[in-house]
C-alpha cells in the first residue's frame, strides 16, 4: 500500500513536513522523492479504489477527458496558423512550430512576451535547446520558432485562453 497513491488517480498525494522553514523550503524541492507515502488512515481508505473495475473506468474517464482537451486545443492551434508536427499521445502537451506566424510573432521569446500580456503562459522552445556553456547565440536556436502548450489546465482556462 505504500505507494498504491502513485499509480492510482491523478494528483492523489498526501504529506505534511512539520520543520523550520529553511528545512521545509529544501525537502519540498526534492519533491516525491521524499514524501514517503500516505499514512496509514489514508491507505485504508484507499482500498475501495484498488477495485479492477474501478480503475478501469476511472482510467478510461481520464483518458477521454484529456484526449478531448488535446483534440480541442490542436483545432484551436491549426486555426491560429500554429503547426504541430506530432499530435502528443501520452503527456499533457503540445510542442508548436509558430514559423507560420508573422514576425515578430513567430519567435518564442516575443510570442511569451506577447502571451504574458493577457496572462497566458506558455514555454519557449529554446528553454528546452540544450546549450552547453552558452557557446551558441540564444536566436539561433533551432528551436526559436517552438513553444511548449500545455492542455492539463482545466478546460475553462484553455477556452478562454484560446478566445
Amino acid at each position: 500500500m505504500h505507494t498504491s497513491y502513485r499509480r492510482l488517480l491523478l494528483g492523489f498525494r498526501v504529506c505534511w513536513i512539520v520543520a523550520p522553514k529553511p528545512i521545509v523550503n529544501m525537502l519540498s524541492s526534492a519533491g516525491s522523492f521524499l514524501d514517503g507515502g500516505a499514512n496509514a488512515p489514508l491507505q485504508k481508505l484507499s482500498l475501495p479504489l484498488m477495485d479492477m473495475t474501478f480503475i478501469r473506468q476511472d482510467t478510461w474517464a481520464l483518458q477521454r477527458h484529456f484526449k478531448a482537451k488535446r483534440d480541442f486545443l490542436l483545432r484551436e492551434l491549426a486555426g491560429l496558423n500554429i503547426t504541430v508536427k506530432w499530435e502528443p499521445t501520452a503527456t499533457f502537451y503540445v510542442w508548436a512550430d509558430l514559423s507560420a506566424l508573422p514576425p515578430p510573432l513567430d519567435d518564442c521569446l516575443v510570442f511569451l512576451e506577447e502571451c504574458v500580456k493577457v496572462n497566458v503562459i506558455i514555454v519557449p522552445g529554446v528553454f528546452f535547446d540544450i546549450n552547453p556553456r552558452n557557446m551558441r547565440n540564444l536566436h539561433k536556436s533551432k528551436c526559436i520558432n517552438f513553444v511548449r502548450f500545455s492542455y492539463g489546465p482545466a478546460s475553462k482556462f484553455i477556452v478562454c485562453i484560446i478566445i
